[in-house]
Order: C-alpha cells, then sequence, then structure tokens
C-alpha cells in the first residue's frame, strides 16, 4: 500500500494508531482466528474487537474470509507493506541511460603521431603509421586502434527527460600504452576531459602481447598488442574515480552537464618526461581479452 501525508492517507494513520489494533495485526498475521478467538485471546470485549476490525478494514489493512462451510468468518491482511511518499525527495531514485560506443566512432581525432593505425576484427585499415587512415570512412569497422601521440574524442547524445539531473556518469573502457611492436613495460599518462572540462588522468603501465588476447584474431601477429587493461571512470558526486581510486576532486556538479545535448569524452596522451609519450590502445569487442566496445552509463534522477 502506498500512502502520502495528505487528509487522504488519515484513515490508515488512524488505523495504526491503537496498541489494540497493532496486536490484532500482529496475531492474524500468522494465524487464522475468529472475532470471537481474538477476544477471548486478548482479554477483550467481542464489541471492542469488533469496533477494532471495522476500522482496520475501512482502511483496507484487513478484509474477512468465509471457512468453508461458510458459518464462520475470519480477518485476513490486505497488505504486507505500507510506503509513505513525502513531498521532498531527499533521496531520489536514480534512473540509467546506458550506450555501447564502438571505438571506430570517435567525433574528432587530433594531432596524431606514429606509431599509429587501425584494424578491423578481419583486416588493416590502410597501412601502418599512415595518419590519414584515422579519417577514413572504413574506421568505422575498427576494432583496435593505437597512436603514440594525439587526442581522440567521442560523442553521445544527451537523451535524458527535460529538468532531469545527471547524477553520476562513468565510462568502461579496454586500454593499453602504445609502442612500436609492443612492450609490456612501456607506461603512459591518458588525461581525460568530459564536456572539454579536465577531470583528471591516470597511468597505462604497458602495451601487451605477452599472450593473446581472449579475443584477438588468430591472423593477428603475436609481437602486437594483444589485449589492454579495463579501466573503469566515473565522474560522481564526491569526486572523480579510476577503478574507485580518485584521481581528483572533479564532481558531477562540476560540469554543468543536465544543460548539455551532448556529452563528450576526450582522451589525450600526455608526456610522461620532456617529449616522451607512451601512446594509446583501444580495444573493440572483438579485440583484447574483453568482448566489449566502450561503454557509457548516465545515471539521472527526475
Amino acid at each position: 500500500m502506498d500512502i502520502d501525508i495528505s487528509p487522504n492517507s488519515l484513515h490508515v494513520y488512524q488505523a495504526l494508531d491503537s496498541e489494540v489494533r497493532l496486536e490484532i495485526l500482529e496475531i492474524i498475521s500468522g494465524e487464522t482466528v475468529t472475532a470471537t478467538e481474538l477476544a477471548q485471546r486478548m482479554n477483550i470485549s467481542k464489541a471492542a474487537i469488533s469496533k477494532n476490525l471495522h476500522i482496520l478494514e475501512k482502511a483496507n489493512i484487513i478484509s474477512f474470509k468465509k471457512n468453508a462451510d461458510s458459518r464462520k468468518s475470519y480477518p485476513v491482511m490486505n497488505i504486507d507493506q505500507i510506503n509513505i511518499h513525502f513531498p521532498q525527495k531527499i533521496f531520489p531514485e536514480y534512473l540509467k541511460k546506458a550506450y555501447d560506443i564502438p571505438i571506430g566512432n570517435y567525433f574528432a581525432i587530433n594531432h596524431v603521431v606514429p606509431s599509429c593505425g587501425l584494424s578491423s576484427e578481419s583486416s588493416l585499415i590502410s597501412k601502418m603509421d599512415d595518419v590519414n587512415a584515422f579519417f577514413s570512412a572504413e574506421r568505422f569497422r575498427s576494432q583496435i586502434l593505437w597512436f603514440t601521440q594525439g587526442t581522440i574524442e567521442y560523442i553521445i547524445p544527451n537523451e535524458l527527460p527535460a529538468d532531469s539531473k545527471i547524477e553520476m556518469i562513468e565510462f568502461e573502457l579496454e586500454m593499453a600504452s602504445e609502442f612500436p611492436l609492443s612492450n609490456n613495460n612501456w607506461h603512459s599518462r591518458i588525461g581525460f576531459w568530459i564536456n572539454d572540462n579536465y577531470i583528471g588522468e591516470t597511468e597505462l603501465p604497458g602495451n601487451y602481447s605477452d599472450v593473446q588476447g581472449n579475443y584477438t584474431p588468430d591472423w593477428w601477429p603475436e609481437k602486437f598488442s594483444q589485449y589492454g587493461l579495463l579501466k573503469h571512470l566515473r565522474v560522481g558526486e564526491l569526486d572523480t574515480s579510476i577503478d574507485s581510486n580518485s584521481i581528483s576532486n572533479v564532481k558531477i556538479s562540476d560540469l554543468n552537464l543536465s544543460d548539455s545535448s551532448r556529452l563528450t569524452l576526450k582522451m589525450s596522451v600526455l608526456p610522461i618526461k620532456n617529449d616522451v609519450y607512451g601512446g594509446l590502445t583501444l580495444f573493440g569487442e572483438h579485440f583484447g581479452n574483453h568482448r566489449q566496445n566502450i561503454k557509457a552509463n548516465v545515471y539521472y534522477s527526475d
């Protein structure tokens, strides 16, 4: 049963405002008894029991059923819980909008420096270290892409209902650093922006080829990058985190996302030191260790 604090619900509150009626509810919740039996057990007159049962029935908390021969009736519970709705939502219910973003569906790619390239599940897209491959119409088939320096940006539409409030946003993606062929011990710094707001950075420890990726095609050379690490980027009420480790004090309220028609995620390779860059490799659902594209979840309240 759902009630509020309007006068329409007052009869429910009044029905519960009695130790006698609460005891009656406790008894009939566990066993079948008649009004006469209730009066005897509670040492109350049958008239008083009948009056209290009538109040509970009027509030639709109980009803009466007859036994098999229809000669006796007994009270039964109509409900097993009562929810009270107050006017102010202190803890709003979160809703979720989920997006699946193929890695080749980027909106912008800038300042890419070799080594770089893209490949579909079945073949290279253009040739190795050809920057123009990133502007090819074939890029949408990409299942792995990599570059030593540069920036890549993805866009998802803001399809939330009008007047809703974004409470948290998260991205999940498989990624590694980039090294010609591969290098399991090759660090890289990756910076993140949401709607052009810098939210923090993470470090990727290597570009892995020690074993074949779970979903990496057999034709892909074994000395090339095979898999990455599944990273979970989240901007919430308190901070921004990667894999539950805080990377900045940027909060979701700092980003003013609710009024934006789109949400963007930009990633950029940052220098390790001076002019040393560790690069970035992204894996789609048919490469690497995880059967997924980039996943985005937007949590919001009405």
